[in-house]
């Protein structure tokens, strides 16, 4: 008999993972990291990161005499923080059973202070202060149950998190 599924995930496998987290500190450990990522300067303004089994490139707009040929760093940061939230809904959705028809997560940021990342300014924050982000779903729930899972969904979320609290960055240097 096939398992059964919902929104693409197969339940019992799923809750099975779950559960070995809580359960089994080397599944833990092995799901808490390290994570890594190494990126790789190609030419210009690109770059290609390596994660896993992974490549992803990267390049930065015409208007910066780049190629455009990939997303900017800046778009994967607001794309990563859009999926991670995504994955973590999917997921507390099918916990409860409701079944997710349509979701999609609209996420938009402005730099503070961009002059500091262009060499003009000392001062300031050259990133994002804030980012918005808004979730439009159809889903057999109330509205009510899909903003409290939208809720848990923010707030359980490892890149969202990371991004709006205060990270240490260890940045070290070796010429070669």
């Amino acid at each position: 008999m096939a398992e059964k599924e919902l929104n693409g995930i197969r339940i019992e496998k799923f809750q099975g993972i779950l559960d070995s987290m809580r359960d089994d500190p080397k599944v833990l450990q092995a799901v808490t990291g390290p994570w890594k990522s190494r990126v790789v300067w190609q030419n210009g303004l690109k770059a290609k990161a390596y994660m896993r089994k992974h490549a992803v490139e990267m390049d930065e707009p015409d208007g910066l005499d780049a190629s455009d040929s990939a997303a900017s760093a800046h778009e994967q940061l607001l794309s990563a923080v859009g999926t991670c939230v995504t994955v973590g809904f999917v997921i507390n959705a099918t916990k409860r059973g409701i079944k997710i028809h349509d979701l999609e997560v609209a996420l938009e940021g402005n730099f503070e202070n961009i002059l500091k990342w262009a060499g003009h300014s000392q001062t300031g924050n050259p990133g994002y202060p804030s980012i918005k982000m808004k979730l439009f779903v159809k889903a057999d729930a109330d509205e009510a149950a899909l903003r409290e899972i939208w809720k848990i969904a923010v707030e359980g979320s490892p890149v969202a998190q990371t991004v709006a609290r205060p990270t240490q960055i260890v940045a070290d240097f070796e010429a070669i």
